[in-house]
């Protein structure tokens, strides 16, 4: 089962997620009525009980599914100190033997046809395990015979947690890596004075190879207890139907008192904390001061006008912070700030500057002097107003958007009230309350709650640089003194960016270009070749369609292996064209153009390719093409962009280029094609030259070369053929082309088998990384075909390497078919480290073995779904619009728009044996394997 934290929300000065704690579980206060959607019943032991009797929405077969989830009010924050990943364990072990189900709840689920993540799973956190499955209406009793094993039958026999311990200790070694290791830093400093660092959701290595089952028991009797649950039940049912039935299968659960809990909110002092956070294989750098204060949590409409304020409060404070945004003074690239939930009764404030390796103090000197202008001079009252004003648009929608609220929709809220211990409110008594705040609601209050939280005695600085660069922490008296200078200094003005309300402007463009020549190319296709030697495939969709767009794409020969210079040169070129301006406008201009006329014209680049893609509404086709055109003929890079983008090459730079994934990746690289002497990052003297006037000439020339490679078009749309061939004839046809001296051209990999194996690892884990290729002729009917091995063989590795061997928790397996006429294969896992080359013997004699001898229940099964899924697909206008591509740049033709309803038709287990036999997947392979550092080579 997965380990699912909840998410600090809102944090945008962290680079990783940290979990948060939901308010304690506390009486429902009488003020807020509930929902009358939400029928609520409790049993005489105790436990508490939810139905909603709601459907799917337009999704009919979400209609016809109930969703049924049991709420366990006990996370690894209840641990006591002998305990560590207790709750986790006791998780898994619940799909065990139970009372009900000796040979196993999960083997009885899966003789009911419910597979793990897609019927069923669970999650543990801080505060809560849920378990949570899905099923038809027919299987509703048996979904709650399951959860009641869960909630009172389970065994937790010892024999079976030897089993379950490896599966656990592989789930915790997918964790570790600079994200889990980043996490675990701000952790312990945002949660500093509570127990979250000290109670990680899934334990430690050596807590989770040494609990002992009667530790899982005591746990699962002392927690799992009526009183501490709750069942959640959504879908079409009939809620006094049900009752019976929850009382059958729950009334006998005992009731007990619970032990003690811990509490999840950190002790706040009068402090200044100074941290580091590094890594050496973190990329980020940034400055940040977070400030801690308690909240008011009432569950009453005083409760609730501190929380409006805090909404109120936090989104103004935003918009002071986009004021700044254009004061920011060299090397500091962004400035932002948000409020997330600490604890039952504790929260945060935290403010973030991006910045230069070398500008951590100057980003500190931002934070500060942003704090010193809401002490001086308080938020602004239009601001307030418009932030008030937006609450009130939402609060009048709401009980819209209550009778439009889908299972999921009732789902998440439904969930998230029971785990807080409060009412999902009734919309009418919501809206009321709502409106009566709004309206006594000053500026006063909202710039108090902003002084509050900004003055906070509770404080913390921290840094974080790039890999191991060098960083010196100021001290506290540094600190304070920097404040106090700030304090008595006048501030400095705001540089006044242009509103943005202000209407954007593009100038009327037009390449003014011609159609040459039109051919028919079956299936309603057309073939226009443009003036400047372009080529525009185009197909005209059904007037009546619901779906009224126009779905655009180009596709050019400019990846990032053009001749001539580094690819990251091509790549940096390609990112800073697709932002660029037109020479004269203000910085962002066109871009504020695009979102005024809600255009989003979305950039690729591959190794070979520059495309392009959109859809918009008919009637906005010609602004598309215009902001098409508008990059294509004038767009033109600035050095503030040019200097932006090197200070991030410049961070990347700054980490350590041993780094373990950089190793990999390069060793990999090197395996597969050789030496590439134009690929990797550049050095710190290559950034140097770039951000000169010489170097963004080079850039600037770089781009004009991408831009003019010849372009392939594809549209289709609702419109009339002639409306589209003069827009193109206006804004395509005339964009200057040159021919491609030298087309850029896709890596190969070499043949043979080779295999590489570094003790570079800084965690407790190895890994495997194969990638295979072979050449193999593309063809509709064989990428198909191939989806369906590759489903299969996912199936079986997943099999032998966790259900047999017990050795990996999650595995990644893809196999596909590219046009450039050739199947790749890529498998990754990780594992004990002890284990990997077992482990990889299993994996490599899976892909030797399966393409002759596939089995054929799963081939039945996925052949199956394969016949459901393209149903869906003939009548699906993106896949038709994907689909014409492939056809034209294959055959020069429609065909596979034709011949796309035959597809699955054909498909046969004998069929699949005869293509499968082509595979052969573990001969030309590069294998990349990582094992800890001091491993030397192993096994």
């Amino acid at each position: 089962m997965i380990t699912k934290r909840k998410k600090l929300h809102g944090i945008a000065f962290f680079a990783l997620c940290i979990a948060v704690v939901a308010p304690a579980i506390a009486a429902t206060a009488e003020a807020f009525r509930w929902d009358s959607k939400v029928q609520r019943g409790q049993l005489a032991n105790g436990l508490n009980y939810y139905i909603v009797d709601g459907d799917g929405g337009a999704d009919q077969q979400a209609s016809k599914q109930v969703a049924l989830q049991l709420l366990v009010r006990v996370g690894s924050l209840d641990e006591k100190d002998d305990q560590s990943g207790v709750a986790h364990m006791v998780e898994h072990m619940v799909f065990h033997a139970t009372r009900a189900h000796p040979e196993g709840l999960k083997t009885y689920m899966e003789s009911l046809g419910w597979r793990i993540g897609t019927h069923y799973n669970a999650q543990t956190n801080f505060e809560r395990t849920l378990y949570f499955l899905t099923a038809p209406q027919s299987r509703v009793d048996a979904g709650l015979g399951v959860l009641a094993e869960i909630a009172g039958g389970a065994q937790i026999p010892a024999d079976g947690l030897e089993r379950e311990r490896q599966i656990i200790l592989e789930e915790w070694r997918t964790k570790l890596g600079v994200r889990e290791r980043m996490d675990r830093q701000r952790r312990a400093m945002l949660r500093e004075g509570s127990l979250y660092p000290q109670r990680p959701t899934i334990g430690t290595e050596a807590s989770i190879r040494q609990q002992p089952a009667e530790n899982l028991r005591k746990f699962y009797g002392d927690w799992y207890r009526p009183g501490n649950m709750a069942l959640l039940i959504v879908g079409k049912v009939d809620a006094q139907a049900l009752k019976p039935a929850i009382e059958r299968h729950f009334g006998a659960l005992v009731p007990a008192a619970l032990p003690a809990r811990n509490s999840p909110d950190p002790a706040l002092r009068d402090q200044l904390r100074i941290t580091r956070l590094q890594d050496a294989e973190s990329g980020t750098s940034q400055v940040g001061w977070v400030t801690r204060f308690t909240v008011d949590q009432r569950q009453d409409e005083d409760g609730l006008r501190a929380r409006i304020i805090d909404r109120i409060a936090e989104r103004s404070l935003r918009a002071l912070v986009r004021d700044c945004a254009d004061s920011l003074p060299a090397g500091v690239s962004s400035l932002n700030v948000s409020k997330g939930e600490l604890g039952a009764s504790t929260a945060s404030l935290g403010f973030a500057a991006s910045v230069a390796v070398d500008a951590h103090r100057a980003g500190m000197q931002q934070i500060l002097l942003l704090q010193e202008r809401v002490r001086r001079n308080g938020l602004d009252a239009a601001v307030i107003a418009r932030e008030i004003a937006d609450v009130q648009r939402l609060n009048d929608k709401g009980p819209q958007q209550r009778a439009a609220r889908d299972l999921a929709g009732w789902l998440q809220l439904l969930g998230e009230a029971v785990q807080a211990g409060r009412a999902l409110q009734d919309p009418l008594q919501k809206q009321a309350q709502i409106s009566r705040i709004l309206a006594g609601l000053r500026p006063a209050d909202i710039n108090a709650r902003v002084l509050q939280w900004v003055n906070a005695p509770d404080r913390a600085l921290f840094m974080l640089a790039p890999g191991l660069s060098a960083l010196a922490l100021p001290s506290q008296q540094e600190v304070l003194a920097v404040q106090k200078k700030i304090a008595t200094e006048p501030l400095p003005a705001l540089l006044k960016a242009a509103p943005a309300a202000t209407t954007a402007s593009l100038p009327q463009l037009s390449s003014d270009g011609d159609i040459v020549r039109q051919d028919e190319l079956g299936s309603g296709v057309q073939r226009w070749t443009l003036g400047n030697g372009d080529v525009l495939v185009w197909q005209q969709t059904a007037q009546e369609q619901k779906e009224q767009l126009v779905r655009f794409a180009a596709h050019a020969p400019a990846g990032y292996r053009m001749p001539g210079a580094p690819a990251w040169q091509w790549q940096l070129a390609a990112q800073l064209g697709r932002d660029a301006d037109l020479p004269g406008q203000a910085p962002g201009e066109l871009a504020r153009w695009a979102a005024q006329h809600k255009v989003k014209l979305s950039q690729q680049q591959t190794a070979t390719q520059l495309s392009y893609t959109a859809q918009v509404p008919a009637a906005q086709l010609e602004d598309l093409l215009r902001l098409y055109a508008a990059r294509q003929l004038q767009s033109e890079i600035g050095l503030d962009a040019l200097g932006s983008a090197g200070q991030q090459l410049a961070r990347q730079a700054a980490r350590r280029p041993d780094s373990a994934g950089e190793r990999a990746g390069r060793e990999m690289s090197s395996l597969r094609y050789g030496e590439l002497p134009l690929d990797g990052y550049p050095d710190l003297d290559a950034l140097k030259q770039l951000m000169t006037e010489q170097g963004l000439q080079t850039v600037r020339g770089q781009w004009l070369q991408l831009r003019r490679q010849p372009v392939t078009y594809f549209v289709s749309g609702p419109l009339e053929a002639a409306q589209v061939q003069e827009l193109a004839g206006r804004y395509l046809a005339g964009i200057p082309r040159q021919a491609a001296a030298q087309a850029p051209k896709a890596l190969v990999q070499r043949p043979g088998y080779r295999e590489s194996r570094l003790a570079i690892g800084i965690e407790p884990q190895g890994s495997v990384r194969a990638e295979g290729s072979q050449a193999m002729q593309w063809s509709p009917e064989r990428a198909m075909r191939t989806a369906i091995v590759s489903r299969i063989i996912y199936r079986s590795l997943r099999q032998e390497l966790r259900e047999k061997e017990a050795g990996i928790y999650r595995l990644n397996y893809k196999l596909s078919l590219d046009p450039q006429h050739h199947a790749n294969s890529e498998l990754s896992f990780t594992a004990a480290p002890e284990r990997l080359d077992v482990l990889w013997a299993s994996a490599r004699r899976v892909l030797e073995r399966l393409p002759q001898q596939l089995d054929t229940a799963m081939l039945q099964e996925e052949i199956a779904r394969m016949r459901s899924d393209e149903a869906k697909r003939v009548s699906d206008s993106a896949t038709q619009f994907n689909r014409l591509q492939l056809s034209y740049t294959q055959f020069g033709d429609a065909r596979y728009l034709a011949d796309s309803q035959q597809l699955a038709s054909a498909l046969t287990v004998d069929s699949m044996r005869a293509f499968a036999s082509e595979f052969r997947l573990a001969r030309d392979m590069a294998v990349v394997k990582v094992l800890p550092k001091g491993e030397g080579k192993g096994r």
